[in-house]
């Protein structure tokens, strides 16, 4: 499950860069170029979206209660071992600030809906089915679903628009009248390698992942990125319950590459690691966003410092980015708790409700149907809140639902320090 956060933002990382020493575990990361100067393969970076109400388009004050309220239908994966509840309440509280300081959709007070999914595949089509069959619903917004997906989207048969923050899921990629804004796991790894080729200027990357579901697709979509980019490439995967990675290290030609990519969990990402301190290695590591958990400090004393992340979103631990600091501040004043900021499904739940918010405003509050909706999404080109400048829906034949394909790498620099290493890249031409 935790594959899934492949395609998203970073895990929490709040409090976890403590300690004063590097793990020694990676070489430095490529820099980005000097000044202003974009590296190569960088799109146009767009302006930071800090004015909310200018981007909804709404009207300063508060909603009318007098008016007919206006209804999103909000699926998570909330009450079961695998949950997410800071999604819900990042809507929730988005919502709230909607209602309470840019004037509800057109005046219209705007409310959730919510149905959740616990842990069984079935439970999607229970939510598809109250969600389709509830009239005053005219979109129905994702959280972290992580199971459910396909009996969903099978049950609303594009009768509603579903919008998407990010998915691994191949059913979401393909399912009618659906959004995946921020991109799914295949087309923002692809972007892996334009930064070994534009910015690390690699000629050889090493992959290693732990055999299992999702790992696999996830180091597959990252070679043929690289692929595309005329990087060689060679991937080796282990049994993911194995600790000592230097066989499967070696094996991909660690010592040797040019860049080392681990596409694995938190528990691997400690392992290798611990791995590329054996080999003595000093070249660029560009990592999944999972090697930034906690359990990552924790296991090595700091998150790996030169070590280089890739993500789909704005780092939300990025406090130096004014799109990050106005979205905490906003956020906690609309009680979203403080540890939760830095979660990427907290950012996206917040950016979502307010992606929608402002196509609403755009059909207007007394117009807003799920055909409107559709026809609004199908049309969006962004900008994306704490994300790429541009998007465009349905520009993959074989995955529709796909928006965004940009990913922006960052690199740690100890103690709580990040650096963007690039801007938004695109997968390699």
């Amino acid at each position: 499950m935790a594959i899934l956060a492949f395609a998203t933002a970073v895990v929490t990382v709040a409090g976890c860069s403590g300690g004063g020493g590097s793990s020694g575990s990676g070489g430095e990361g490529a820099e980005a170029g000097s000044g202003n100067r974009a590296p190569a393969g960088t799109s146009a970076e767009g302006k930071a979206i800090t004015d909310y109400l200018d981007y909804v388009g709404g009207k300063a004050g508060k909603a009318d209660p007098n008016m007919s309220p206006i209804t999103v239908g909000w699926v998570n994966s909330q009450g079961g071992q695998q949950e997410f509840p800071s999604a819900t309440s990042a809507a929730q509280a988005a919502v709230d600030y909607v209602n309470a300081e840019l004037g509800g959709i057109d005046g219209h007070p705007l409310q959730l809906r919510t149905c959740f999914i616990a842990q069984a595949e079935e439970e999607g089509q229970k939510c598809g089915q109250q969600l389709v069959n509830d009239e005053e619903v005219s979109v129905i917004a994702y959280g972290a679903v992580v199971t459910g997906n396909q009996s969903l989207a099978a049950t609303v048969d594009g009768q509603k628009p579903i919008v998407v923050g990010v998915s691994a899921a191949p059913a979401d990629s393909t399912a009618e009248n659906t959004y995946i804004l921020y991109g799914d796991q295949t087309h923002v790894l692809a972007p892996w390698g334009t930064y070994a080729r534009d910015v690390a200027h690699a000629k050889t990357a090493a992959i290693v992942f732990p055999s299992q579901a999702g790992s696999n697709s996830a180091a597959a979509a990252t070679k043929r990125g690289l692929e595309k980019a005329g990087v060689q490439v060679k991937s080796v995967g282990y049994d993911p319950q194995a600790t000592d990675l230097l066989g499967p290290l070696t094996a991909a030609g660690g010592q040797t590459a040019d860049v080392i990519i681990p596409m694995t969990d938190a528990p691997g990402c400690v392992n290798l690691a611990k791995a590329l301190k054996q080999i003595g290695n000093t070249k660029p590591v560009v990592s999944n966003p999972l090697c930034l958990s906690p359990q990552v400090a924790e296991g090595l004393g700091d998150l790996p410092v030169g070590w280089v992340y890739g993500i789909a979103q704005v780092l939300p631990t990025d406090t130096a980015a004014p799109d990050t600091r106005v979205f905490a501040s906003t956020a906690t004043k609309y009680g979203v708790a403080k540890p939760d900021i830095s979660n990427p499904y907290t950012a996206l739940g917040w950016d979502e409700i307010l992606i929608i918010a402002k196509l609403m405003n755009e059909i207007g509050g007394d117009k807003i149907s799920p055909e409107a909706m559709g026809e609004q999404l199908a049309k969006f080109t962004g900008p994306l809140i704490m994300g790429a400048p541009t998007v465009q829906c349905g520009k993959y034949p074989d995955a529709p639902a796909v928006c965004n394909d940009q990913t922006k790498f960052y690199k740690y620099n100890g103690k709580g320090q990040f650096q963007a290493v690039s801007g938004w890249l695109r997968p390699p031409a």
